[in-house]
């Protein structure tokens, strides 16, 4: 197979310039970074081309995620619980975790020791469905079984969310289960906290759901107001817009709090929703709608399918900003369609995470199940909601329980050590083929720099991450070349031995050495393989440059010496080899 030569230093050649395509943007974008006098130099546009670099070498976030206990298990808690009876787990809650901190134990036995016999049944009752002196114990265990299904669900939403949609252009995030209630995500060159945070605390709550009368939201503020023990009225911090109330942002917090403390009013048939954005007036105050809306969604996530972050197209009232579009089910579509046709001249709102992106009056009925979300402040927050929307709802709060920015410092320290020993064993390995094989294993070492090349090359160009543990997968791969190389000049010296021509002696060589290379690469391989599809993070990364690398000594080993050499014995009189 390829026996010209001119077609296989095309081969070469070819893959070598492709491989020194890719790693230029790299080469460029390090030095200039590296380089105090060029800082003010624009180089944003050569970072998506350059090779990226794991947490361990260039920095980022580290992020520890844990169930927010208070909210998960209120959520799993009877929903016929009178007032009392919420307050009274509330506080068997709060004294659980402030006990689980202290004494470094788990939560939910926490709770058991202080709210078991009759009071945890009366509180869980309804998950194991029987009465509410039915034995505790089983409710631990429902509830520990639940911890556990959720806890795994969230980790493949957060995986589907950071690795497999790729927000932050990370290529191996590390995204592992720590505990019974935790997750720790590292976030490679990720500095933005605050997006981050809001990304990942998502739950992806969705819904489409009724938007009651301005009257009927008069009515619902009369009875907080003359029925409360609130000193501040509703009516003299919300105005009548548009189907909404206004507000001032300033008075966020005691809405919410005269709304929390007034749930009783609602009858568990609605609920106030804040909008997702704010406007201000010709003073600069900053003002943001509520609605009421039903607490029965018509709609929900599980009823949407392919939501997708385009920018609108002309021709519409958002033509030219950037919304989500949204498809649905089957189920989602008829239900949707008599909703719509029940419902026309009504709002209806776009809810995400409890609050409202949209809401639209209903024109007329829609029977195609089509709908897109708006309202978008710029292209990341559309991409964001769809991206979270896809991934599908988490199935119990999370909340961030610690997270770190690692500075560059300790990459760089990483990055030069690991480079220095790198570069450090293969001048050994140089050194060592030059005096073992002479000028045979100058062409060996002339491989292995070109194989290298090819690695870093087709890394790049898969957007793979080069972590410290990639960089010794990069010295494994210079070993398996290098013994790659040895097996073969090898077989060709017994060549010699017994007599054979030079030309014949490498031919014979390499086709003998063939087999042995193949099994020893393979063998590696298939581990390797097996390492990039059950890994994450660090090990993803060392298996994938181990991967390549395999691949890319072999061809060396195999294809690019054998060519050097067959050139040589073509257009060089040779009549003995130095080997």
């Amino acid at each position: 197979m390829f026996q010209r030569l001119h077609i296989r230093w095309i081969i070469i050649l070819g893959f070598l310039s492709l491989a020194v395509y890719f790693i230029n943007p790299t080469y460029q974008y390090y030095s200039i970074s590296s380089n105090p006098e060029l800082n003010d130099i624009n180089i944003d546009y050569l970072k998506d081309d350059a090779l990226k670099l794991g947490l361990d070498l260039q920095g980022g976030l580290y992020i520890v995620l844990e169930l927010d206990y208070k909210s998960y298990l209120l959520g799993q808690a009877n929903k016929t619980l009178t007032q009392s009876l919420k307050k009274e787990l509330e506080n068997d809650i709060d004294s659980a975790i402030k006990e689980s901190l202290s004494g470094q134990t788990d939560v939910l036995d926490e709770l058991f020791n202080i709210s078991a016999n009759a009071k945890l049944t009366k509180f869980y009752s309804s998950l194991l469905k029987v009465s509410p002196n039915s034995d505790p114990n089983n409710i631990l265990k429902v509830l520990k079984d639940k911890r556990k299904e959720s806890m795994t669900a969230i980790l493949d939403i957060m995986r589907n969310r950071i690795e497999n949609h790729n927000q932050y252009g990370v290529g191996e995030p590390s995204i592992q289960r720590f505990g019974s209630d935790r997750l720790v995500i590292e976030l490679a060159g990720v500095s933005d906290v605050s997006n981050a945070k809001e990304y990942i605390q998502r739950t992806a709550e969705f819904e489409l759901t009724l938007v009651h009368s301005i009257q009927k939201f008069n009515e619902i503020i009369f009875k907080i107001d003359n029925n409360g023990d609130n000193q501040l009225k509703l009516q003299n911090l919300l105005s009548a817009s548009r189907g909404s109330m206004l507000a001032m942002q300033k008075d966020y917090d005691i809405i919410n709090l005269i709304v929390k403390n007034s749930e009783s009013f609602f009858n568990d048939k609605y609920q106030i929703l804040w909008d997702n954005n704010t406007s201000n007036t010709a003073n600069d105050q900053v003002l943001r709608r509520l609605y009421l809306v039903n607490q029965k969604s018509a709609i929900s996530g599980g009823e949407i399918k392919e939501p997708k972050a385009l920018i609108s197209e002309f021709g519409n009232d958002d033509a030219g900003k950037w919304i989500v579009n949204l498809d649905m089910t089957k189920a989602g579509k008829v239900k949707w369609s008599r909703f719509t046709g029940n419902n026309i001249g009504n709002q209806v709102a776009i809810v995400l995470d409890k609050k409202v992106f949209m809401a639209p009056t209903i024109q007329n009925k829609i029977s195609s199940g089509g709908t897109r979300i708006t309202g978008f402040a710029n292209k990341q927050e559309a991409q964001d909601i769809a991206a979270v929307l896809k991934a599908g709802e988490l199935p119990a709060p999370i909340k961030i329980a610690q997270i770190n920015y690692i500075g560059p410092s300790l990459g760089k320290d990483s990055i030069d050590s690991g480079w220095k020993s790198m570069i450090f064993g293969i001048l050994i390995i140089f050194i060592f083929m030059i005096i073992y094989y002479n000028i045979s294993g100058l062409l060996a070492n002339l491989a292995l720099l070109i194989n290298m090349i090819l690695v870093l090359g087709i890394l790049i160009s898969m957007e793979a991450v080069l972590t410290l543990p990639g960089i010794a997968g990069l010295l494994l791969t210079v070993g398996m070349s290098v013994d790659a190389n040895i097996i073969i000049f090898e077989r060709i010296r017994e060549e010699l031995r017994i007599g054979s021509k030079v030309k014949a002696a490498i031919n014979n060589g390499y086709n003998r050495a063939f087999i042995t290379i193949f099994d020893a690469n393979v063998t590696t391989l298939l581990t390797a393989f097996v390492l990039s599809f059950i890994g994450s993070g660090p090990i993803k990364g060392f298996a994938t440059t181990l991967s390549v690398g395999i691949l890319c000594s072999m061809f060396s080993a195999v294809f690019i010496t054998r060519t050097i050499f067959l050139t040589l014995s073509n257009y060089i009189s040779i009549k003995k080899l130095s080997i």
